[in-house]
């Protein structure tokens, strides 16, 4: 992974366009704005911010992922960590200086897009601890591990990218990435591991009940000609019943992935994009203290090929709904 520093000239540009925009929670059109200007400031503004990012939307930076550094966030004006991820808990009475700043990175990268069926459709999404989801396997939980994942296993729609942006750390929660490239496995093993004899279930995060045998069935690698992809959630997934074979692969292959483990703790101002398919991520377990400081994470998801889920946004442009089997 490479860690890149932002140009201040750029971070400036971005912080003087979010002043005085809102509704960008609320209003597509109000997004799309701000998207459209932040990207096109960076583009003016740094240059080699941008190469960095289409070299790493190209697969051409090692182990899928880039740290970017030198944002400041004004912790005053970001105000409380949200309470949960519903609009009335976001203070939308501030500039969105730190939307603007991930909009920026992950608009270069490719197309934003969010699920009808996670966060109301959010397309930033703000991820912090919830009350009474501690131990639950989703981005507002904080004392149970969250274990190895790619975002939307389940679903042929899964973005190609992720963009965090840190808008307050936690010394104790890493961000854990296992480049699938790193994941040491034998010719048995992937083989069996790209063969459809493994359930994906649907997490609760995006309204599923997060068994298996709820979900969907398919491999966890894929890829032709000699690449090779991921699509697991751990915290969802199993073998087959009765597929002793499977599951055993399984399990090797989640050593495997901890084997592979790159810890990277977040710290405000840090904006990590990595790409979804090449890149397993976990969280480490974390205690909230539920006054205000909490860890803070804005999200996004991007796309690099918008056309193929145009059929399932129906309502809302960015916005994907629900599959016909009412996922």
């Amino acid at each position: 992974m490479i860690t890149h520093a932002l140009a201040p000239a750029a971070l400036d540009a971005l912080s003087a366009l979010a002043v005085g925009r809102r509704g960008i929670y609320r209003d597509d059109a109000a997004f799309d704005d701000l998207l459209a200007s932040a990207t096109a400031a960076l583009a003016a503004e740094d240059p080699d911010t941008v190469a960095v990012i289409r070299r790493f939307a190209a697969a051409d930076v090692p182990d899928g992922a880039v740290l970017f550094t030198g944002f400041t966030v004004d912790q005053e004006q970001m105000g409380r960590t949200p309470e949960g991820w519903q609009l009335e808990f976001q203070n939308q009475d501030r500039d969105p200086v730190t939307e603007a700043t991930l909009l920026a990175l992950a608009g270069t990268a490719g197309e934003i897009f969010a699920f009808a069926r996670q966060h109301a459709g959010a397309q930033i999404q703000n991820v912090a601890p919830v009350k009474g989801h501690e131990y639950d396997a989703v981005g507002t939980g904080s004392r149970g591990l969250l274990d190895w994942h790619t975002e939307d296993a389940f679903d042929d729609a899964h973005p190609h990218y992720v963009g965090l942006l840190c808008v307050r750390g936690d010394v104790n929660a890493d961000t854990a990435l296992a480049p699938i490239d790193r994941v040491v496995l034998s010719p048995e093993d992937e083989r069996i591991l790209r063969e459809p004899r493994f359930l994906h279930g649907i997490d609760k995060a995006s309204g599923g009940t997060g068994r298996p045998e709820d979900g969907v069935r398919g491999p966890v690698l894929y890829g032709e000609d000699g690449e090779r992809f991921v699509r697991v959630d751990m915290d969802c997934a199993a073998a087959v019943e009765g597929d002793e074979e499977a599951a055993a692969a399984l399990r090797r292959f989640h050593d495997a992935a901890d084997a592979a483990r790159i810890a990277v703790n977040l710290k405000a101002g840090d904006l990590l994009l990595f790409d979804n398919r090449r890149v397993l991520h976990a969280r480490t377990s974390f205690e909230p203290r539920y006054d205000g400081t909490d860890r803070w994470l804005q999200r996004v998801i991007i796309t690099g090929d918008p056309g193929a889920s145009a059929g399932r946004r129906t309502r809302r442009p960015r916005v994907v709904e629900n599959d016909p089997a009412g996922q």
